[in-house]
């Protein structure tokens, strides 16, 4: 077929509809059928295109359709508050979107030199997708938002395995359905090899019979964990619009207005925690502040955990800026001891990369003329509750640094941010990652937000109770202690070798079923070098 073929056109808008589909599947109504079946179309698209080129444009097809509906809310941020042109905001979108379907690009072209043939596409699809999740996760600063794995937020046995791979574990399972779907709906595999497609029927059944299993037991055997006295913990969500919130005349009544909702709290509050940069303003250089701040900590007899800029002199004596998180105490004024730095910041949001060639007009797009500093990395909070697990913002869609927290040996993980920079289907995709967490490391999970959506979990990834969105209130919820010590957080660093040795293994059985299984495919053009 040539370029300009009706033929192709169709397959390159079948590749793109097949990534909608996929992506409808995630939060904010998960549901992993439909993108169970929008890979599974995909990887028939993929079916008889050898020509490199061609797959990689049937990768880049699917990956706009699949990223550009699930970044639509970065129009919130670059547009409303960016105060970016419309089309300028727009391209950004659709630059990211393209950026990121590189690796869907990637997928389509090395799938079928994984995978020659049907007989270990599952597997092979599977390992090859999650290799490209992780690569993903970690590169260029990393951006794994909307992992697929996210599909199975609403399946709470399923959702258990986290603890033993982390939701790539769950994104290998989604992929894996996939390839069973696209093997038992191809006609040649009931024509040559019946047996075959019914094996995969049955193992596929098998594999989501043993999750769904693994997961009831989970539920049941650590149910009674940390049965004993929860934390109780206030959850302050102040629901400040974001084009006023960083406005000095009115940094008063935004601080005044989280100090009157945490005084309405009941006493026997064990923590109050604040959303990210609650605090819009240098506690440092406002002592005023700060000390009504003390005072509403030593009436409730507990600690602040607010979000707040800070800024120190480095050593040559020049300013550097964080977004930082601080433990308040009644007895510890102006100290910070308590005090986590954001090590993982926003690019274009927080800081701009390579800001010593960048031209020096262009500004990040979050509040400030100067760019935030990162921190030195993962840091546990010591407190009288235990260690608590800082994470600000997007730091909580990250899975191994969470991990690292984990085996800081937190006690409690607290996500501090404010996704009033975002649209609104942004909120419980957000949350989702977030609750993800807590089951991974089997560790609860106190999420507070500036304008929601405010939220708490227990170690099996069950809420606890939650602030809506664009509400203004305080919620105490009774947090109780989660057993930690997952599989995961012990040896998820392992994983990618795990997921990459699986891509030679079936590498090598797919040349076994190629030439005994799977005869139709016998002249495969890949494997003799033919178009």
């Amino acid at each position: 077929m040539g370029w300009s073929d009706r033929g192709w056109i169709g397959r390159l808008l079948l590749a793109a509809a097949a990534g909608g589909l996929a992506m409808w599947g995630l939060p904010p109504e998960p549901s992993p059928w439909p993108t169970v079946i929008g890979l599974a179309v995909w990887l028939r698209v993929l079916e008889g295109v050898v020509a490199t080129g061609r797959r990689a444009w049937l990768g880049l097809a699917f990956g706009l359709g699949h990223f550009v509906p699930g970044l639509i809310w970065l129009w919130t941020s670059l547009h409303i508050y960016g105060k970016l042109p419309g089309v300028v905001a727009g391209l950004m979108i659709f630059g990211l979107a393209a950026i990121l379907s590189g690796y869907t690009a990637g997928f389509a072209i090395v799938l079928p030199r994984l995978a020659p043939g049907y007989g270990v596409l599952p597997l092979a699809a599977a390992a090859l997708w999650v290799v490209g999740e992780w690569l993903r996760a970690h590169l260029f600063s990393g951006f794994p938002w909307n992992l697929i794995g996210y599909v199975w937020d609403g399946a709470d046995p399923l959702v258990q395995i986290a603890d033993l791979g982390g939701v790539y574990l769950l994104s290998g399972l989604t992929f894996f359905l996939a390839g069973v779907v696209a093997v038992v709906t191809r006609p040649a595999t009931w024509q040559y090899n019946r047996q075959a497609g019914m094996a995969w029927l049955l193992v596929s059944g098998v594999v989501v019979g043993a999750g769904w299993s693994y997961g009831q037991g989970r539920l049941q055997e650590l149910a009674s964990v940390g049965s004993g006295q929860p934390l109780r913990v206030a959850m302050v969500q102040g629901n400040i619009a974001q084009d006023v919130k960083w406005d000095p005349a009115r940094q008063k009544e935004w601080l005044n207005r989280y100090l009157d909702l945490s005084a309405a709290l009941e006493q026997g509050v064990e923590l109050v925690v604040w959303p990210e940069t609650a605090a819009a303003f240098f506690l440092q250089f406002t002592p005023k502040s700060l000390e009504n701040i003390v005072e509403i900590s030593r009436g409730l007899r507990a600690p602040i955990l607010t979000g707040a800029p800070m800024a120190m002199r480095d050593e040559k004596q020049e300013w550097q800026y964080f977004n930082s998180m601080v433990l308040i105490h009644a007895d510890e004024i102006g100290d910070f001891v308590h005090r986590y730095d954001k090590h993982h910041l926003v690019p274009f949001g927080e800081y701009i990369p390579f800001r010593s060639v960048v031209p020096a007009s262009m500004q990040k797009l979050t509040h400030g003329a100067k760019d935030f500093s990162a921190g030195p990395g993962p840091k546990i909070l010591e407190s009288e509750m235990g260690a608590l697990g800082p994470l600000i913002c997007y730091e909580v869609i990250f899975p191994d640094e969470v991990r690292e927290l984990a085996r800081q040996k937190a006690r409690w993980l607290v996500n501090a941010t404010n996704d009033g920079w975002f649209g609104e289907s942004a909120k419980p995709q957000h949350l989702a990652m977030a609750r993800m967490r807590a089951v991974e490391n089997r560790l609860p999970m106190i999420r507070v937000a500036n304008s929601g959506i405010s939220a708490a979990f227990d170690h099996l990834g069950r809420e606890l109770g939650r602030i809506p969105s664009n509400a203004q209130g305080s919620l105490v919820v009774m947090v109780p202690e989660g057993p930690g010590e997952s599989f995961w957080s012990r040896f998820g660093h392992l994983g990618i070798w795990v997921w990459s040795g699986l891509c030679l293994v079936v590498w090598g059985a797919g040349r076994i079923f190629l030439s005994v299984r799977w005869p139709e495919v016998q002249d495969h053009p890949i494997l003799t070098r033919r178009q």
